[in-house]
């Protein structure tokens, strides 16, 4: 019961749903409608008139309709029979003309000409549509050919298509087409007008092509016959010129020769007689020379014994001055180094001099104030032995000793000079000297005799001893 309840409902929303698939599809109540591009499909309805060239569309059922027209070019013959021209000459002329619907020009299709010939012919056969156009033409080819005389258009075939052009292409358009080429295939009558005109045409032609040919032939033969008189004449005016410029050739050419061989005589005698002068000139030179010769070799030998004799007196006073430059030259090499020693030893005994005075001053103002120091120490120590005054001073003795000697140690070489040989011993009784003067200088500042303060510590040691 269950399914059998369900069956109808599931009926019922399919039936929907189709329905609904109708409403919003409409593919399903129509055609797809595909045109080529040679072929209008004009589709006409409900939604108004649409083309379609080289495009598809949709077409509803019922209440559209579709129709197509070709758009190929249409190749029309066009027949005149028996038409009258401008002179009332009977002609029969043939034409063709290529037709086609307006669409526009390259790829803008202009649709409204393609409406303005579906309008028209919409529904017709291409045989019919072939046929109002020929009907059209042929008309207005008549009318053409009732302007214009045999003659012109036997001659003027190009200005009769442009006429009929001009005519005809209005009213093609008004119907929706185009004439895009129109040519004339004959021109023919029944009564032999055209063979007439054509046979006095080509009687005139072959009379003055007969004619242009004779005056050509005979022009032709002229002009050969003057051509070969002037080639003659050319001809033989070139040998008469060629004989002429070959005996002056040979003349000049004997005449130049004539003129080489004297010239080559008057040269080589010349030559030849510079050649005799120039050996006797030769010779003769040459026993100068040899004699000049001879010359220059006593005199040089002559030259030579001189110079040997004056080299050997300058070599004699060269050796001689030599000896005596020498001697003076050591002497004086020796009296300027012993000169500059001394002045170099005396500059630096004075450097040396000015620099233990300096550190004497100083070593001097140092025990003075020590002195002083002493001398107040001794006020406020009366008891203060000599014996501990002279152990200070001696204590600073060695350090006097070092200071005022501290200048030799920056001495690398000392180079003394002296006469007598008391360079180097100068130096030294110089800085005893300086180191004899401290006790002096120590009197001086404390007024303590540091000698007799020696001799009496002198005498107590040597009671001591004695008693020992």
């Amino acid at each position: 019961p269950l399914l059998s309840t369900q069956r109808p409902l599931l009926s019922t929303h399919a039936r929907q749903r189709s329905l609904n698939s109708h409403r919003y599809h409409p593919f399903a109540m129509g055609n797809i409608i595909v045109s080529p591009p040679n072929q209008a499909a004009v589709i006409s309805g409900c939604r108004g008139t649409r083309i379609l060239i080289g495009r598809c569309s949709f077409q509803f059922w019922v209440f559209e309709t579709c129709s197509r027209l070709g758009l190929e070019l249409m190749t029309i013959g066009v027949s005149s029979k028996s038409a009258e021209t401008a002179k009332g000459v009977r002609i029969s002329l043939s034409s063709t003309a290529q037709i086609k619907i307006m669409t526009g020009s390259g790829t803008n299709v202009e649709l409204d000409k393609v409406e303005l010939a579906a309008q028209h012919f919409l529904g017709y056969t291409r045989e019919e549509i072939q046929h109002a156009v020929h009907r059209t033409m042929e008309g207005h080819q008549r009318q053409v050919i009732g302007t214009l005389t045999v003659e012109e258009l036997y001659k003027d075939r190009a200005s009769f298509s442009t006429r009929v052009k001009e005519l005809v292409d209005p009213d093609l358009q008004n119907m929706g087409f185009e004439l895009v080429s129109y040519t004339v295939t004959n021109i023919d009558d029944d009564e032999g007008y055209i063979a007439a005109l054509g046979a006095t045409q080509t009687a005139a032609v072959k009379r003055e092509a007969e004619e242009g040919r004779a005056r050509n032939e005979s022009s032709a033969r002229q002009t050969v016959a003057k051509a070969k008189a002037d080639a003659l004449i050319v001809e033989a005016e070139q040998a008469r010129n060629a004989k002429v410029q070959s005996n002056e050739f040979a003349t000049s050419e004997a005449s130049s020769r004539r003129d080489l061989e004297l010239k080559q005589q008057e040269y080589q005698k010349e030559v030849n007689e510079a050649t005799a002068k120039a050996e006797a000139a030769l010779k003769i030179e040459t026993a100068k020379q040899e004699q000049e010769v001879i010359k220059q070799k006593t005199m040089q030998k002559v030259e030579e014994a001189t110079v040997m004799l004056q080299v050997t007196e300058r070599e004699v006073e060269r050796m001689k001055a030599q000896a005596e430059g020498e001697s003076g030259a050591r002497l004086l090499t020796q009296r300027n180094e012993a000169e500059s020693m001394k002045v170099d030893a005396e500059a630096k005994a004075f450097e040396l001099r000015q620099i233990g005075l300096a550190q004497a001053d100083s070593v001097k103002a140092q025990g003075i104030a020590e002195a002083q120091v002493v001398a107040e120490k001794v006020k406020a120590y009366p008891s203060y032995a000599d014996e501990r005054m002279v152990q200070i001073i001696m204590n600073q003795l060695p350090s006097l000793a070092e200071k005022i000697a501290a200048p030799l140690k920056n001495t690398g070489k000392m180079i003394f000079v002296s006469g007598d040989g008391s360079g180097p011993s100068k130096l030294t009784t110089d800085i005893g000297n300086i180191m004899a003067g401290l006790p002096d200088t120590v009197e001086t500042m404390t007024g303590m005799n540091i000698k007799n303060v020696l001799k009496r510590l002198e005498g107590k040691q040597g009671g001591v001893e004695s008693s020992d």
